[in-house]
């Protein structure tokens, strides 16, 4: 894995279903990936592909998401949060009270993209 801590993160957390649900289906499109961690124990899902988590859901509403600088800066003004996990890490809360629900599928495709390329 190119990045363990990312995996680390996700292994240490729970996720609830809704939250975990909403990533599996923002994700589902998308071709070559491995989903992990197993939500019907509450274990939070998260999705590797090129050997790279890109992706992942714990909590009750957070999703999180490895992005390229230019979408980072893009998530960062339209309401996404620093993660924890590392540099290239965005957090986006899907229910957030008087807040447009977050496009989930443009953000999985922007980090399935900067995985799948490395640019």
């Amino acid at each position: 894995m190119h990045n363990p801590e990312a995996e680390e993160f996700f292994l240490s957390r729970s996720a609830h279903d809704e939250v975990g649900v909403a990533l599996m289906e923002a994700i589902s499109f998308l071709k070559d990936y491995r989903l992990l961690g197993d939500l019907g124990q509450y274990k939070a899902p998260y999705a590797v592909t090129a050997d790279w988590v890109f992706c992942g859901a714990a909590g009750m509403a957070n999703t999180y998401w490895r992005l390229r600088l230019k979408d980072k800066t893009i998530a960062l003004s339209t309401g996404a949060l620093e993660a924890s996990i590392g540099t290239e890490w965005v957090c986006i809360e899907i229910f957030r009270l008087d807040w447009p629900k977050p496009d989930l599928a443009h953000w999985a495709l922007k980090a399935y993209d900067y995985a799948r390329t490395g640019k």
